[in-house]
């Protein structure tokens, strides 16, 4: 009886060691449980913390490279109004460079157009032609006399005597021929406002008038 009492107590004591010793593991399994999740907690607030962190980095770069892009496309751009601005200056410069070329150049066509006409008769050859001119008026031809000194004339308009004859011959061509009296007297008038004076631009003046006169009293 006393055994089985002494064994009953042992088995009781052994029961209650394990039974503590389970408790101790569970005890020690759950803090390490609640270290381990502790642990957890910190270490994904952490990383939430880092990657919130990252995050602000990324958009802080990109203003960052945004502002840079901007403030270069700026850069671009004023860059480019003053190379438009310089490329309109430049143009207007060529513009009023191809006028001021396009006026001279017009000058020297004139200039060597005025030479070409007054190097189409030189001293000899307008000699020849009054000459001509003379003779034709001698032989009676003065239709053809008149022809040739309002060419000489036309070409050279300094030449007086050429003028002269051109109005002398157009008046022999048709004494009668009013419509011609008017460029007549005009062309008379400004040859002696030049001094230009002939005694057959006296009569041919006074024939004028009397033709014009007996006109007015028929």
């Amino acid at each position: 009886m006393k055994k089985e009492n002494k064994e009953s107590k042992v088995y009781k004591s052994i029961t209650i060691a394990i039974l503590l010793i389970i408790l101790a593991v569970a005890v020690g399994v759950g803090a390490l449980q609640f270290i381990i999740l502790k642990q957890q907690k910190l270490f994904f607030e952490k990383y939430e913390d880092s990657l919130e962190a990252l995050h602000e980095s990324i958009k802080e770069t990109e203003e960052n490279i945004i502002r840079e892009i901007e403030n270069e496309f700026d850069l671009i751009m004023q860059r480019n109004m003053q190379s438009e601005r310089a490329i309109s200056g430049k143009i207007d410069n060529t513009n009023r460079r191809i006028v001021i070329l396009n006026e001279v150049y017009e000058g020297i066509l004139k200039e060597q157009e005025k030479m070409r006409v007054e190097s189409l008769f030189s001293d000899m050859d307008l000699q020849d032609k009054m000459a001509e001119a003379a003779g034709l008026m001698r032989e009676g031809k003065i239709n053809q006399a008149y022809a040739l000194y309002e060419l000489i004339a036309t070409e050279q308009p300094g030449n007086q005597e050429a003028r002269f004859y051109m109005y002398y011959s157009l008046f022999l061509k048709n004494r009668s021929d009013r419509e011609e009296y008017s460029r007549i007297k005009n062309g008379f008038a400004v040859l002696e406002r030049e001094g230009y004076i002939r005694g057959e631009m006296a009569e041919v003046l006074s024939y004028i008038e009397d033709e014009e006169s007996y006109s007015s009293t028929e």
